[in-house]
């Protein structure tokens, strides 16, 4: 016949497996182990992987009590005795050699039962039983090591259950995060949400995000949470670990700020987690992340989480450049239009207006011509001014820094060709030079830029391009290589091959479409224009 005891183990177990929520079967499965000994006091103490507290499940004692006690007892005394493998079984812990370390306050033991609670081969935490009437017997232990073992099921369920929650939180963030960047929501309160959102869903105590900003350095420019303010517009270390996510694109979880190179106003929080925001294999920015000092740690799977939806923000900072990118080139568009339309209409009238007042004046009486020549002096001064606005409209975008002016375009062309070029421009400061003994070239470059890279992406059916602008001797040479189907392709476009060889002759230069060697590591056509310059 079967055992009562054994069927209520079989329904303990059942119901800790039916059960996803995990705290809800951590306190079943402390109850369940108080009723099927009859101890009068059960208890679970829940470790990190490091071993140290994360919570204490009490049943068998009043909340008043618990309370007296304060903090849960360490692994000391007779606890630190339990294996790691099968129970501990004391008939009185109070004459046991081993007792010490017990809190204040805290009930005088007499018999006890031990176990460790293992889940996939790490130590969960330890399950304590305490005052049976009687000693515990041989069947208290099996069906405490039954019940453990069941347990280990259900927690190793009810913990995936909780990961698979968290990531469908962040998940969702990471969607209506991207629906506002797409619906014209401004991209810094959608930045700013982006780190609120990874501070509430990593259970953070502060979070921030890190962009890169001048002369190479990368700037705090959006916090959230305690601290936060103290936070904004530092710069990252060189040395430290951050900027080695940056540079590794890996991120990394720490019991607190790692390294010794760690920013003053951060030394005071505990576990750290940094993601990088990656897009096409290049780190755009950095998520770091901070808990309070004796929070639990962040684990690799909230890493692992966490990168999800930060490869999810850094398409929220691509947009947003291309956004920048795209109004700002409307911008500098609509500025030329209105210089040609105050060129072709304002302009013209004017000059127009003007002679035919100087031609009336000649039939005119003295007195008349006296008259007309006042108001021919209005008509050209409007002349001047018509033309001071133009040239204002016209040199807006040769006055901008030719570095910027070049990085717009290649963010304009990685959204025209589906993926980034790979670009060679190590002497910015040297073409910038170029530019400025020039004003004129940097228009040049700008043209060529977009014809060169827009023939790529419309002709060349490519899925890789270097982009590369060298200057020396005199030269500025400006280059495209694909891997695409050769320059047949591109001389379909012959209005564009004509236009770039027309810029490149009236610099005294060239411009070449060669197909590229087809043992060479892109085998498609390799375009190069070619020029004089004043240094």
């Amino acid at each position: 016949m079967t055992d009562q005891r054994d069927l209520s183990l079989a329904d303990a177990i059942t119901a800790l497996n039916q059960n996803l929520e995990l705290d809800d079967v951590l306190d079943l499965l402390v109850e369940s182990a108080r009723q099927l000994t009859g101890a009068q006091y059960a208890a679970l103490h829940v470790l990190d992987p490091k071993g140290g507290s994360v919570a204490f499940h009490v049943k068998g004692m009043d909340e008043e009590a618990q309370g007296l006690i304060g903090h849960p007892p360490g692994r000391v005394g007779v606890l630190a005795r339990i294996p790691a493998q099968g129970t501990l079984s004391v008939d009185n812990v109070r004459t046991h050699p081993a007792h010490e370390g017990m809190p204040a306050n805290h009930p005088q033991l007499g018999t006890f039962l031990g176990t460790a609670l293992t889940v996939r081969g790490v130590v969960f935490g330890y399950l304590y039983l305490a005052d049976k009437s009687s000693s515990f017997n041989d069947d208290d232990e099996q069906v405490i090591l039954a019940l453990a073992a069941g347990a280990a099921v259900a927690i190793d369920h009810a913990k995936l259950y909780d990961l698979a929650k968290d990531r469908e939180r962040w998940l969702e963030a990471s969607q209506r995060l991207t629906t506002e960047m797409l619906t014209g929501t401004d991209e810094e309160e959608v930045l700013q949400e982006v780190v609120d959102a990874a501070r509430r869903l990593g259970r953070a105590q502060t979070a921030a995000i890190v962009l890169p900003g001048v002369s190479d350095e990368w700037v705090i420019e959006f916090a959230s949470g305690a601290g936060a303010e103290m936070l904004l517009g530092l710069v990252l270390p060189d040395e430290g670990h951050g900027m080695q996510v940056v540079r590794s694109g890996t991120g990394l979880v720490a019991p607190a700020p790692p390294g010794t190179h760690v920013l003053k106003e951060v030394t005071d929080y505990g576990p750290s987690m940094y993601a990088p925001l990656s897009a096409e294999g290049k780190a755009v920015g950095l998520m770091m992340l901070w808990r309070d000092t004796g929070d639990t740690e962040f684990s690799e799977d909230d890493l692992a989480t966490a990168q999800r939806f930060a490869h999810q923000a850094a398409l929220v900072l691509t947009l947003t450049e291309l956004s920048h990118a795209r109004n700002h080139t409307a911008l500098l568009e609509e500025r030329e239009r209105l210089a040609d339309d105050l060129h072709d209409f304002v302009s013209q009238e004017l000059f127009a207006t003007s002679m035919q007042l100087e031609s009336i004046a000649q039939e005119c009486s003295p007195e008349v011509q006296t008259r007309l020549a006042g108001t021919l002096d209005h008509v050209k001064r409007a002349q001047h001014e018509v033309r001071g606005v133009m040239r204002s409209l016209s040199g807006q975008r040769s006055a901008e820094p030719i570095a910027d002016r070049a990085r717009r375009e290649l963010t304009m062309a990685a959204a025209s060709l589906g993926f980034s070029p790979d670009v060679d421009v190590a002497q910015w400061s040297a073409v910038s030079d170029a530019v400025a003994a020039d004003a004129t070239l940097s228009d040049d470059i700008i043209a060529v830029m977009r014809e060169l890279l827009s023939n790529v992406a419309r002709h060349a059916k490519a899925s890789a391009v270097k982009f590369w602008i060298h200057v020396g001797d005199g030269r500025l040479e400006i280059g495209v290589q694909d891997n695409g189907i050769g320059p047949s392709g591109a001389h379909k476009r012959y209005s564009g091959t004509s236009n770039l060889a027309n810029r490149a002759l009236r610099r005294h230069g060239s411009f070449a479409l060669v197909a590229a060697n087809k043992d060479a590591e892109m085998p498609g056509s390799i375009a190069t224009w070619n020029v004089e310059t004043a240094i």
